[in-house]
């Protein structure tokens, strides 16, 4: 998925369900930055292939590494964004490097399953996943995802200690903004 928003229902979904365990903002952030190559291919800035190193586990892995490191630092900037989108969560360097290579992993094996050409098994030549699903399949799953987080992301923030005592949406979403 060269444009990355299909990745996101996953990771939002995935990151809701796990927060006692994943670190949210680095989970999502994993699912689509091993797109990084990807997107400038797809708008003319960088020679092809689309899918290069990045979309392998040894890729993934790298790149697991530098972005829990980047996200070590940038995690207790992004606290307020976290509650403006009331979303608590403690974090530790374990769920933020769980969470970075749980979700670069995610994306690959994803696009594994539909993308020919990826090198998933770099330096091996073998794709023993492409053509379990198909291209349709793998977007109904991240589409379906997408629309599930929806209620959980509900079920989140009303649960939230913040807005534990609105009454309804409406009240919990007005408490968000004052």
């Amino acid at each position: 998925m060269p444009f990355t928003p299909f990745h996101f229902g996953p990771a939002i979904l995935l990151g809701l369900l796990l927060l006692k365990k994943l670190d949210f903002p680095t989970f999502v952030a994993a699912n689509v930055a091993v797109d990084w190559r990807a997107f400038l291919v797809f708008f003319g800035f960088w020679p092809e292939p689309l899918h290069s190193w990045q979309h392998s586990y040894l890729g993934a892995t790298v790149l697991s590494i530098a972005l829990g490191s980047v996200m070590l630092y940038l995690r207790p900037y992004i606290e307020v964004l976290m509650q403006e989108f009331m979303i608590e969560q403690s974090f530790s360097p374990k769920s933020i490097f769980l969470a970075a290579f749980s979700g670069t992993f995610l994306h690959v094996t994803l696009d594994a399953f539909h993308h020919p050409s990826m090198p998933t098994f770099l330096p091996l030549d073998m794709r023993p996943l492409f053509g379990l699903l198909s291209t349709t399949e793998v977007r109904a799953l991240t589409f379906s995802m997408m629309f599930l987080s929806i209620p959980v992301y509900l079920y989140v923030g009303l649960k939230s200690s913040k807005y534990s005592g609105a009454d309804s949406l409406s009240e919990m979403f007005s408490r968000g903004t004052a």
